[in-house]
This record gives structure tokens, sequence and C-alpha cells, in this order.
């Protein structure tokens, strides 16, 4: 006898051990919502990561949207033609509520590949077999001890590529910089590039973004993130043209329609894809396959505080990107995060690699584990438990569909 899918959503607050600061947050927690997906003693499970300075989404409406449209028996989601045609008919409202969704799909893709026997990737039609990647050092907006201490760690550790956040205090910020090159001539290590994030600091002054790129020195760097206001196209294009480097675009990247803005613009331009940001996986290979296209440079992100499992699903997108992919965030682990619920925990090794396509060594409690290549078999071959709730503040978060 079949089964009634159950489906289960709670918030997930994880503590970090640093506070990340940039000029539109500071953060000292995860903020996710987990999802799992039971049918036929197999269960799946996602993530997905709101976040209203980027989107507009937070973890409450969230829960309330997934609540309101996956309860009783209104989806079966038997098969990934389905829960893609579901994706296709409320494209407008995942553009709502793009965090809340792709929790939903990546706890069915993960459950249907279970129930087939097969990867995330085959079901989606994709090669198996690219699970690595080199990620990216990111510096936050910390005071210089604790910069100069973390970004050490990072070379180091052998990386190369960085990316460092600005806060618009041009003599803190050149010294971030400085520092950087300094420490990487004392450590020796291959020649770095540097990337930036001003994360909208200037969104009401275009022409103050540009004079302040060229004092920190145009020369030492490779690209700016989101220099201006998100979406303005008009001041993207003219950063970029008047600097002379591309304007890596997040915030104002989020669903494929926005593409449109910059296709008859002037200026260099890099995509960066965060798989909660856009909607999840099938939004997010949609997005890849028309970059590539364009001939579009990628860089896969991620957002402060996921956990491993959305690191795991960031490998399917990075994959799919292939040779247009110029670089990769995330995979911080529990270098970040002090605990997540989910195993193995993902982080990058030496030179930022995390290379699942060999035996994945990792430090645990218990010591030394060895995650063998099998692992990955399956699903997303992550292991996960559901967050703990307060009852009395998550009642009514968790409920029971039931397909026939």
């Amino acid at each position: 006898m079949k089964q009634p899918l159950r489906i289960e959503a709670e918030p997930l607050r994880l503590n970090l051990k640093t506070t990340v600061r940039h000029a539109s947050a500071s953060r000292n927690k995860g903020e996710s919502i987990f999802v799992q997906a039971k049918r036929n003693k197999k269960t799946g499970y996602g993530e997905g990561c709101p976040r209203v300075y980027v989107t507009g989404d937070d973890i409450d409406a969230s829960l309330v949207w997934i609540k309101k449209n996956f309860s009783s028996d209104k989806v079966n989601f038997v098969t990934i033609a389905e829960l893609r045609q579901w994706s296709e008919d409320n494209e407008k409202e995942i553009d709502n509520y793009p965090s809340a969704w792709c929790a939903i799909e990546m706890a069915m893709l993960d459950l249907l590949s279970r129930e087939k026997g097969c990867t995330v990737e085959k079901i989606l039609g994709l090669d198996d077999g690219n699970l690595c990647g080199r990620y990216t050092a990111v510096l936050g907006d910390n005071k210089k001890d604790a910069y100069t201490m973390l970004a050490g760690k990072y070379l180091r550790r052998g990386i190369s590529d960085f990316k460092i956040k600005l806060n618009g205090n041009l003599g803190n910020d050149i010294e971030k910089l400085n520092i950087l090159e300094k420490l990487s001539a004392q450590h020796l290590t291959e020649p770095i590039r540097i990337r930036l994030d001003a994360n909208n600091l200037w969104k009401d002054n275009c022409g103050e973004a540009i004079k302040y790129t060229k004092k920190l020195g145009i020369e030492r760097i490779f690209a700016v993130e989101e220099p201006v206001g998100a979406k303005n196209a008009e001041d993207i294009s003219k950063f970029s043209t008047a600097t002379g480097l591309p304007v890596i675009l997040d915030e104002s990247l989020c669903i494929v329609g926005d593409l449109s803005l910059y296709r008859n613009i002037a200026g260099k331009f890099i995509a960066n894809i965060k798989v909660s940001k856009v909607g999840g996986l099938i939004r997010a290979l949609k997005m890849i396959k028309m970059l590539k296209k364009m001939r579009w440079p990628i860089i896969v992100g991620c957002h402060v505080g996921e956990t491993s499992l959305l690191t795991r699903a960031a490998l399917v997108v990075s994959g799919a990107a292939g040779n247009s992919l110029i670089a990769h965030e995330g995979a911080f682990g529990d270098y970040l995060i002090e605990w997540e619920p989910v195993s193995p925990i993902l982080k990058f090794g030496h030179h930022g690699l995390l290379d699942l396509n060999s035996p994945y060594h990792i430090e645990t409690d218990q010591g030394l584990t060895v995650v063998p290549t099998e692992n990955w078999e399956i699903g997303f071959g992550m292991q996960c438990s559901m967050p703990l709730t307060n009852d009395l503040e998550e009642e009514n978060l968790a409920f029971i569909q039931n397909s026939h």
C-alpha cells in the first residue's frame, strides 16, 4: 500500500563562531528553512535561506507560504515532471518565496532520487562525477587584528582567490587590501586574485562608487560586486564602463527575467548564482544555461550560515556551469558554524579544494573519518536530522501532506 507523503518544515537558526559583517547586515547566526520529505521509508532533505535584504523573503512568511501551498493533498510530486510543472505554473509565487521553494524542491529531489536509487544529478538529467570545487576566501568587515589573523589562515591553506567586504571607510578599505597583499608576499603564495563586495554601499551615488574604487586602485581589483543600487542597470553599466571592471550581480540577478536588464547595455558583468536566492536547482540550472549562451562568467555563491546540505546542492550548479565557472563560494562547514544537523560536514581544505570525486577525509569528534565516493551515489548523499524547535514558538510549522 502506498504511504502518504509527509513533509515537515522548520526554522533553523545556527550559531556562528564569529560575527560576519558587511555593508548591508551583521550576522552571528545562520537563518534557514529546513524541510524533510518522507514517503515509503525514504527521506529527503532541503534547505533555503530567506534574506530580506537580498530577495525580500523572511523565515516566518516563508513557512506560512509552505504550509498554505503544500498541506493536505494539493500536490503529489511523484515524478520530477510534476515538480518541474509546479515550478513553471507557479513561477510568480516562487519569485516571492524563492528560499521556501528551494527547500521544498531540494527535499523532493533528494527523496525522488532516493526512491529511484540514483543521484540528484541523474534525476535532473545531468552527468555524475562533477563533485569538486575550489573555493574563495571571504574576508568580512572585521577589526584589523581579526582580519589579519583570518587572512593569514587562508594564505597558509594555500588559497589565492579572495573576496573582501567593503565598509565605505576609504582608509580602512585601503588597509584591508594592503594587509592582504603584504601577507601574500610574506607567505610566497601564488599570485592572489581579489574581488570586492560593496553590498550596494553606493545605491544612491554611482559617481562616488566610481571615485572610491579608483582610489582603492583599480589595478589591484578583479571585479566589484554590487557597488550601486540593486537592479539599477543604468548605474551598473556606468560603473563598469568608467572603471573598466566587471560588476558581479548578486541582488541584481535573482530571477531569469532580471537578465533582460543587462542585455543591451555597455559594461562587463559576472553572474553570482546562489541556489536559494534564485529559487532552487531547477531554476538555477535554467539560468546557468542562459548565461552560458550569453557567454557570461559565473560565480556560484552562498549565503552566510548555509549548511553542508546547500554546499552539496551548489556542486550540482557548479558542475553544470563547467568552463563558465570562475569562482565558487561557500563550503565553510564548521569553520564558521558551531554545529549543523547534517553529515558529513563539507568544507574546503588546502588550496580551497573540496573534492568528493575521491575519498573525502574529515576530522570529527570521533577522529578522522573517510567518506567513500559511493556515499554520493544516492540522492544528495547527506544524512540529516530536523532541528528541534520550541513548541510554543513554532507550533503549526509542521504539516502532513497526503498523496492518493
